[in-house]
């Protein structure tokens, strides 16, 4: 179950043209990278960053985990050094020369 804030998701439709509720299929991405993200996370929230697929763009997207839900914390397209990111994993990852 995903949860967000009603009123950020509708600035982000205005600011960026998509939902944050719409964007929940980025977890979908069998190629999603998420790490900790040690620099923005509190003693009382652990908060992840993922890079994953949303309509043919890579998305940088924030999110915590609570209790069984993931909440999204922001979203916005990924930078050129955050693309690359993604694809070198996405390459590594497709790369059936290594088995």
């Amino acid at each position: 179950m995903f949860t967000w804030t009603e009123e950020k998701n509708q600035l982000y439709k205005k600011k960026h043209g998509f939902y944050l509720s719409d964007i929940v299929d980025v977890f979908n991405d069998p190629y999603l990278i998420d790490w900790f993200d040690t620099a923005h996370s509190s003693l009382d929230e652990d908060r992840y960053i993922g890079l994953g697929i949303f309509h043919d763009v890579v998305l940088f997207v924030v999110f915590t985990e609570q209790d069984d839900d993931i909440h999204l914390i922001t979203a916005r397209e990924a930078e050129p050094h955050e693309e690359r990111l993604y694809y070198d994993h996405y390459r590594e990852s497709t790369d059936s020369s290594r088995d």
